[in-house]
C-alpha cells in the first residue's frame, strides 16, 4: 500500500493556525503590544527588549512556521533519479518530520504563551524557567537531528565525497558550530561573551574545513556546489583548491583578529570573511566554467 505522506501533515497545518484561535478568543483582554525579542541581562535573567501587537506577533510567528514547514517538507515530496539520493530522503523522512513539528510547536507556542500572559491568564514569573528548558531541550533536539542527517547522508550515498575521518571531523565540527550559539545565550548571565565567541568557532571551523576541501569529490550535498563545479569536474577541483585556501587564511586571520577586537567588532570580521570566502568560489568557478566551454 502506497504511503500517504500528506495524512501526518495535516495535524501540523492545524496547530499553526491555533494562535489566530487563541487571538480572536483574547482579542479583547490583550495589551496593546507583547514582548516579541528577548535577551539576558547582566544578572542572568531574561528581559524583554523589543514589542509588537499581538495581531503582528500571530503573524511574524506564522510566517516562520511556514518557512520551517516548507524547508522541511519539500525533500520528502520530491523524486529525485539517483537512487542512492532515493534512499537517503526516505531514511532521513522521520528525523525530518520529528524535527519539523519541534520547531512548529515552538513557533506556534511563543505567540499562544506571550498571549496568555499578556491576558493574565498565565503567571509570567515562570518566562526564565522556561526559555532554558525550551532552550536546551532544542539544542539537544538539533544535534540528534545533525548526527541523523550526517549518518544517513553517508551511508546511503553512491559516491563518498570524502573520507571518512575527514568527514566525521565536519560532522563533529559542525555540532559544535550549531550548539555554541545557544550555549552562549544560555550562558550569557555568567558573562560569556557570545558575539565574540561565536565568530570565533565559526572561523576556526572555517581553517579546519580549508584543509579538507582538497579532498572531497564531486557530490550534490558537500562542498561549494555552484552550478558551474556540479557540472565539470575539472571546474570542480579547481574551486575547491582555491577556496581550501581562502577558508584557511581568512578562518585564521579572522580568528587571530577576533582576539584584539570587541564582540561587536568580532560579528563584522565574521561576516567579512564569509562573504569574502563565499563570493571568490562562486565568481571564480562561473568564470572558469565559461573559459572552459570556450575552449571547447
Amino acid at each position: 500500500m502506497k504511503e500517504n505522506k500528506w495524512l501526518q501533515e495535516i495535524p501540523l497545518l492545524v496547530v499553526m493556525g491555533a494562535p489566530f484561535v487563541v487571538y480572536l478568543c483574547l482579542r479583547s483582554q490583550l495589551p496593546p503590544t507583547l514582548p516579541s525579542h528577548y535577551t539576558i541581562g547582566a544578572d542572568g535573567k531574561w528581559i524583554a527588549n523589543a514589542y509588537m501587537s499581538p495581531q503582528g506577533s500571530v503573524c511574524a510567528m506564522l510566517i516562520a512556521s511556514l518557512i520551517v514547514y516548507a524547508a522541511m517538507s519539500i525533500p520528502r515530496f520530491i523524486n529525485p533519479r539517483k537512487p542512492g539520493a532515493d534512499r537517503q530522503i526516505k531514511a532521513i523522512g522521520p528525523t525530518l518530520y520529528i524535527m519539523k513539528v519541534a520547531l512548529v510547536l515552538l513557533f506556534t507556542g511563543i505567540p499562544i504563551y506571550e498571549m496568555l500572559v499578556g491576558a493574565g491568564k498565565l503567571s509570567a514569573g515562570g518566562s526564565s524557567i522556561l526559555a532554558y528548558i525550551g532552550g536546551a531541550g532544542l539544542l539537544v533536539l538539533l544535534n540528534i537531528f545533525i548526527y541523523r542527517v550526517y549518518a544517513i547522508m553517508y551511508k546511503y550515498a553512491d559516491e563518498k565525497p570524502l573520507a571518512r575521518k575527514s568527514y566525521v571531523v565536519i560532522w563533529a565540527s559542525t555540532h559544535v558550530i550549531t550548539s555554541i550559539g545557544p550555549l552562549c545565550i544560555l550562558l550569557a548571565g555568567i558573562h560569556v561573551n557570545p558575539e565574540r565567541m561565536i565568530a570565533q568557532f565559526v572561523l576556526v571551523f572555517l581553517a579546519i574545513t580549508g584543509n579538507l576541501l582538497y579532498n572531497v569529490r564531486p557530490n550534490r550535498y558537500l562542498g561549494i556546489r555552484t552550478p558551474w563545479t556540479l557540472r565539470n569536474d575539472m571546474v570542480w577541483r579547481k574551486t575547491h583548491r582555491l577556496g581550501g585556501i581562502l577558508f584557511f587564511v581568512f578562518g585564521t586571520l579572522g580568528f587571530i583578529a577576533t582576539l584584539v577586537s570587541t564582540g561587536y567588532q568580532s560579528r563584522y570580521i565574521m561576516l567579512t570573511v564569509l562573504v569574502i570566502i563565499t563570493l571568490i568560489p562562486i565568481i571564480y568557478s562561473f568564470v572558469l566554467y565559461r573559459k572552459l566551454i570556450h575552449q571547447a
